[in-house]
C-alpha cells in the first residue's frame, strides 16, 4: 500500500517518489517536524525544524529500513543519527532534497544520539 498523499508535497529523486510535510508532533511535546516518506515506505525520516538555531548537534530520526550507512532491513526500532548543519529555519524543497540525498548516501560512519541529541558511546 502506497503513501497517503493528501496534504503532502512530492519530490522525485532518481526513479523514486518521496512525499514530505511539516506538522506539529503530538508525541514529541508539540515540536514542529519535517516528515519525509518514500512511496514504498522504505525511507522514512523525521527532522525537527529549527535545529540550526539550537546549541546541540542536529539529528534526524530514521524510522524506515532504508538509510545510507545503516544495514538496511535489519533494525527493529528507530534510530537517531547526527546530521550536517542545514539552514532549517524555513523548510524548502531544496532542504528536502538535501536531506533525501544525504540520507541515501553511503556513509563510512554515523554518530548515533539519544532523544536529547547527546552522543551515544
Amino acid at each position: 500500500m502506497g503513501v497517503n498523499t493528501k496534504g503532502k508535497r512530492k519530490f522525485v529523486h532518481g526513479e523514486k517518489s518521496y512525499f514530505w510535510y511539516v506538522k506539529e508532533d503530538d508525541e514529541d511535546y508539540g515540536r514542529i517536524k519535517l516528515f519525509i516518506v518514500s512511496d514504498d515506505k522504505k525511507f522514512i525520516v523525521s527532522y525537527e525544524v529549527g535545529q540550526s538555531q539550537k546549541e546541540r548537534i542536529p539529528y534526524i530520526v530514521v524510522m524506515g529500513l532504508e538509510f545510507g550507512g545503516l544495514e538496511n532491513g535489519v533494525r527493529s526500532s528507530w534510530v537517531r543519527v547526527q546530521t550536517p548543519l542545514w539552514d532549517d529555519d524555513v523548510i524548502t524543497p531544496g532542504l528536502v532534497k538535501n536531506i533525501i540525498k544525504w540520507g541515501l548516501m553511503d556513509k563510512e560512519s554515523l554518530i548515533f544520539v539519544d532523544w536529547t541529541g547527546n552522543v551515544i558511546h
